[in-house]
């Protein structure tokens, strides 16, 4: 009786331990199951979200965003700057902002920055604007006159080597015949007859240069130059003359 009581207590320990057991693997395959929904659940919604999203909005956002910060000052400055061609000044740093006005060649205008794209922000007239930097330069140039005069000024330069001169000696050239004649080919003193850029006395020794040296500017500029290579050796010798004798 004992033993049959012995072994009912271990059939029923046995048969407790399998049911537990069997609850155990439910427990696990319903886990399972629901964590399996889960992934589906999240997977699916993952995937709608991905599929519905449109790129366009942020693409654009990012695009001016970029554009902005090009257009941005990156170097901030105080200069005075000249202008090596006509140019044209606009209210951004960009072809498509609108065009103020346009600034001659030579120029000198004030620059506070420049941008990231390429640009100066300029002052013209009190006002800030702004101006492609390829067109302006920190060097003063030699020539700053604009029109006929400085084409004058600018074809003298260009002989200059002919005789064995650096370029700055335009500078004293400038001062010589501004006080001269103005650059004025057509320019004549009525009381002694001296004619031309150069004030030639009489006008005809001009003629060695060209048979139009009454009216042709650059006819008298190339016998001015000869002229003082042979007797003074440069324009600044002629020009401190000048200011010594007032004439030369």
């Amino acid at each position: 009786m004992k033993k049959l009581k012995k072994l009912s207590k271990t059939v029923l320990v046995l048969i407790i331990i399998a049911e537990l057991a069997c609850g155990a693997a439910e427990c696990v395959a319903i886990n399972n199951l629901a964590w399996e929904h889960i992934v589906a659940r999240r997977t699916a919604a993952v995937t709608s979200a991905v599929c519905s999203f449109d790129p366009a909005p942020l693409t654009k956002n990012l695009k001016k965003q970029a554009k902005k910060a090009k257009e941005s000052v990156g170097q901030v400055v105080d200069e005075t700057v000249w202008t090596t061609d006509s140019v044209n000044y606009r209210t951004g740093p960009g072809e498509k902002y609108d065009r103020i006005g346009t600034l001659g060649a030579y120029a000198n205008v004030k620059r506070t920055g420049i941008t990231l794209n390429g640009w100066s922000r300029v002052e013209v007239d009190g006002e800030s604007c702004y101006i492609l930097s390829e067109y302006l330069t920190t060097e003063m140039p030699l020539i700053t006159a604009g029109g006929q005069k400085g084409e004058y000024q600018r074809y003298a330069l260009s002989q200059l080597a002919n005789y064995g001169w650096d370029d700055s000696e335009i500078v004293p050239l400038i001062q010589l015949w501004n006080r001269e004649s103005g650059w004025n080919p057509n320019s004549h003193n009525k009381r002694s007859g001296a004619h031309g850029i150069p004030q030639a006395l009489p006008a005809s020794k001009m003629a060695s240069e060209g048979s139009d040296y009454y009216t042709n500017g650059n006819t008298q500029i190339r016998w001015g130059l000869g002229y003082i290579a042979r007797r003074y050796g440069s324009p600044s010798n002629a020009w401190r003359h000048f200011q010594s004798r007032g004439w030369y």
